[in-house]
């Protein structure tokens, strides 16, 4: 094949294939400048909408969190109360199962005339009044008490006659109730 252009026809042919080809490639290059402009104008209203979505949000759990502050201080003090019932119940003492400990330990023949227990009587000296019925059960219940857990340091202060009565012997004794008998 030979070619019968002149050189001038020649270059300016190669020119327009080249210009065209130039064409082309910015043609692409501006469609693809505008979608990136078109999707970065979309992403741009989407996080619009999401911020303004997130913005309601919060403000409508500022506003939900505003009621839960009543909620939330009821609560604390719901705890405090809680706290001190736990601290009231830990320093509680049974005295029924002291009672009960007590009328276990009482031998027949003796009943207790007076008996005070409160918080501070426990791991101190404690006076009993008792009346029985002879020198022997008071002896006996002397024995029955320092034998018992609850009960230390059992003595015997003073025995008296009253001479009347099914129980005409008053006695009174010392003893310590143990610490930990209430526990």
């Amino acid at each position: 094949m030979i070619n019968l252009l002149p050189p001038e026809t020649k270059a300016q042919t190669n020119a327009a294939r080249q210009n065209r080809l130039l064409l082309r490639y910015n043609i692409m290059l501006l469609a693809a400048l505008g979608f990136l402009l078109l999707a970065m104008g979309v992403v741009y209203i989407y996080l619009a909408s999401t911020k303004a979505a997130a913005e309601d949000t919060v403000t409508e759990n500022i506003a939900r969190a505003g009621n839960f502050g009543t909620v939330e201080t009821e609560a604390d003090a719901f705890r405090q109360d809680l706290s001190h019932a736990k601290q009231i119940l830990d320093s509680d003492v049974t005295y029924t199962k002291v009672i009960l400990e007590i009328a276990n330990v009482l031998p027949r023949g003796v009943v207790l005339d007076t008996l005070s227990l409160d918080s501070e009587s426990f791991g101190s000296p404690t006076t009993l009044a008792a009346n029985a019925v002879n020198y022997e059960t008071v002896l006996r219940l002397k024995d029955s008490l320092q034998a018992s857990t609850i009960f230390s340091n059992v003595s015997i202060q003073t025995i008296s006659d009253s001479r009347s009565g099914a129980y005409p012997l008053n006695a009174t004794l010392s003893v310590t109730i143990r610490k930990d008998a209430a526990q």
